[in-house]
């Protein structure tokens, strides 16, 4: 039996089976056929509306992932595995010798197995393995193999599928495991193999029982637990002094009351925030638990069952994956078996961020679990900062449209305000495509609703016309409408107004939208408490809808505003690329320019006097802050405000475009600051 087992990628039907799996574990209980037909249904999988041209029974029925429970119902195969007695299970207890510590770059050149049925070591596997490459001379005298001894070996094409039948039906275990699965996982792509995706880790299971010992390689447990080790750095005897190892650890482990294996994976995987204490209490539920545990349960009125236990994102993950992950800024996009982009993101550390998807608790978040199981590769794209990987962030959200990407997607749709002023009547009108038509547009804005709110607040603040009709001169006359009796409009349709006054009141419009009369807005909070005072609470309710949504609009306009005037600078940060600076060039708030920059002087200088010319040619910003640059304002606007004390940020005057000695001199304190944060002495 294999923990976790990881389904078969390389099918069609391997997506609908890690579908089916998410499912289950949402639900945390068994489901028959038709229950779970209908969660695929309601989650709408497109994988299971995709292809359901084989019966839901015997796709389970196929596959080892899955089991019926006594009541016939469908569970994932690991949750009965949980309760099982260890004395019942079998392990297969494993070890690896490599060319070096990289998969890809370096290969397998020896596995060994013992496979322990209880306390017993009843059978073997051993194979060398020719790996088709140079062994490295550090790696003969550590292990005593060459390449003229693993000439004749077969290669790891023909061994894996042998180890794959030796571990079946049992639950993999080794020191320092990750590292020989991430060797096997590498090794098995290419062959479509299944490969169990965890175990058993000796290491951290020898930490948690041995806590006053200080050092954990297996031949310090060795000694410590009185176990031989006859021939140090090769597969089979370590795999052997492994398993004793084990053996040993298990017996402390029952001390403890652990008796089964999802006490064992508790305790390895233990509760955040809970003692050790508690969490043994709480795995007790799992088997052998006393009155006293069982009564704890009933009163609470819940059970922990393994499907609330922490399985995590590596299920569906590659672990080979994680040794190619760079530790540096840039971002990744996570893609289908067709090589669709279903999410892109960004991190300050590629390898970091990446690492925590394997860690992932499934059924915490169902919308990550839905994403991970669809992930058949991972592109990384590293990059000099953290700025420049939120700038390519945003930018391969709009240009791929990932389905999982919510945020950043949508620019199309953010709306703008439009006041047609060469109209002699203007509306306020309400667009998603600004043009150079010589209308003034405020905005873009993330909200509509907010817009559509504050629209409102503008007629009811200013005699406008909002009607429909045509007006004067481009129609005729006509009869005004109840706002203009109630003093509420100016009545432009009536053919007897002037112009002149109607553009003033806009010009107060937008005077308003520009933040320039709060007492407009102080005027709408004091009718709002009166409307309260007197018990008018919905239209107390519409001005406080009103006002919030004025005040976003104006407040969002105010930092795209401030953004486009006041920021002109550089940003200068030594890059994730050894020996080299990077600095983003902001004109009126937006990238103009990045240069990735060698840190020498004279090409910094250069650097610096070229992109002051690019600035100097973008003397004044455009007149509509376009859809497609609202979140790269946002994003630099934000990155400024939060990085605010660090000494990369140097605005440039318009004397510094225009003349030398003030260039010169912006110049001079940039490459001394660079200087500094090289920690480069003067």
């Amino acid at each position: 039996m294999q923990h976790a087992a990881e389904p078969e990628q390389a099918t069609s039907s391997g997506s609908i089976l890690r579908a089916i799996y998410a499912v289950l574990q949402a639900a945390g209980e068994p489901l028959d056929e038709e229950q779970l037909a209908q969660r695929l249904e309601e989650r709408e999988e497109p994988v299971w509306r995709a292809s359901q041209d084989q019966p839901l029974g015997q796709l389970l029925a196929d596959s080892a992932l899955f089991e019926r429970d006594a009541a016939g119902r469908w569970q994932p195969t690991v949750w009965s595995l949980w309760r099982r007695p260890l004395e019942s299970l079998d392990f297969v207890v494993l070890d690896s010798e490599t060319t070096g510590l990289r998969p890809g770059r370096d290969r397998i050149i020896e596995l060994g197995a013992w496979r322990l049925r209880g306390e017993l070591l009843a059978e073997s596997f051993h194979s060398l393995i020719n790996p088709q490459r140079p062994v490295p001379a550090a790696i003969t005298r550590l292990t005593g193999l060459n390449e003229q001894s693993l000439a004749a070996a077969p290669t790891i094409e023909a061994v894996l599928p042998e180890l794959l039948c030796f571990c079946s039906e049992a639950i993999l275990v080794g020191h320092n495991l990750s590292f020989d699965l991430h060797f096997l996982a590498y090794e098995a792509a290419p062959l479509k193999v299944h490969l169990p995706s965890d175990g058993i880790d000796v290491l951290p299971l020898a930490r948690r029982l041995l806590p006053d010992q200080r050092r954990f390689g297996l031949a310090a447990l060795a000694r410590r637990l009185q176990v031989p080790l006859t021939a140090p750095h090769r597969a089979l005897p370590d795999a052997e002094a492994t398993a004793r190892v084990f053996v040993q650890l298990l017996r402390l482990a029952r001390q403890q009351g652990i008796t089964t294996y999802g006490q064992l994976q508790e305790y390895l995987q233990p509760l955040e925030g809970k003692p050790a204490r508690l969490r043994m209490q709480k795995t007790s539920e799992l088997g052998g638990e006393s009155d006293q545990s069982s009564e704890r349960r009933a009163g609470a009125g819940r059970q922990l069952s393994p499907a609330r236990l922490p399985l995590s994102g590596a299920l569906w993950l590659n672990p080979a994956w994680r040794q190619s992950f760079p530790a540096q800024p840039g971002v990744y996009l996570m893609k289908d078996g067709e090589g669709r982009v279903l999410y892109v993101g960004k991190a300050r550390c590629l390898k970091t961020r990446l690492a925590s998807y394997y860690h992932h608790r499934l059924g915490v978040r169902p919308r990550i679990d839905s994403l991970l199981q669809q992930v058949q590769a991972i592109e990384t794209r590293p990059l000099g900062s953290e700025l420049e990987a939120l700038l390519v962030e945003s930018q391969l959200i709009k240009e791929l449209q990932p389905p999982y990407n919510v945020q950043l997607r949508d620019y199309r749709h953010y709306p703008f305000l439009k006041i047609d002023v060469q109209h002699p009547f203007p509306r306020l009108l309400i667009t998603r495509e600004p043009e150079a038509d010589g209308a003034r547009y405020f905005g873009p804005f993330r909200s509509e609703r907010s817009l559509e709110l504050t629209r409102e607040l503008l007629q009811r603040l200013f005699p406008l016309a909002t009607c429909s009709r045509s007006l004067p001169p481009e129609a005729a006359p006509s009869p005004p409408c109840l706002r203009y009796h109630l003093g509420r409009c100016l009545g432009p349709c009536s053919g007897q107004l002037d112009s002149a006054p109607y553009q003033d009141l806009i010009e107060e419009v937008c005077a308003f939208l520009r933040g320039e009369r709060p007492e407009l807005l102080e005027r709408v909070r004091l009718q709002m408490e009166e409307a309260a005072q007197a018990l008018h609470y919905e239209r107390a309710a519409l001005l406080r809808d009103m006002l919030e949504g004025a005040e976003e609009v104006l407040l969002c306009q105010r930092l795209i505003s401030n953004a486009v005037a006041a920021n002109n600078l550089f940003i200068v940060y030594p890059s994730a690329c050894q020996g080299h600076n990077e600095i983003f060039l902001i004109r009126h708030g937006r990238l103009l320019e990045l240069q990735r920059v060698p840190h020498a002087e004279q090409a910094t200088r250069q650097a610096l006097r070229n992109l002051l010319r690019r600035a100097a040619q973008e003397q004044t910003p455009p007149a509509i802050v376009g859809q497609a640059e609202i979140d790269q304002l946002m994003i630099i606007s934000r990155w400024i405000k939060h990085h605010s004390r660090d000494r990369a940020f140097f605005p440039f005057s318009r004397q510094a475009l225009t003349e030398r000695e003030a260039s010169e001199e912006l110049i001079e304190s940039i490459w001394q600051a660079l200087r500094a944060q090289q920690h480069e002495p003067d």
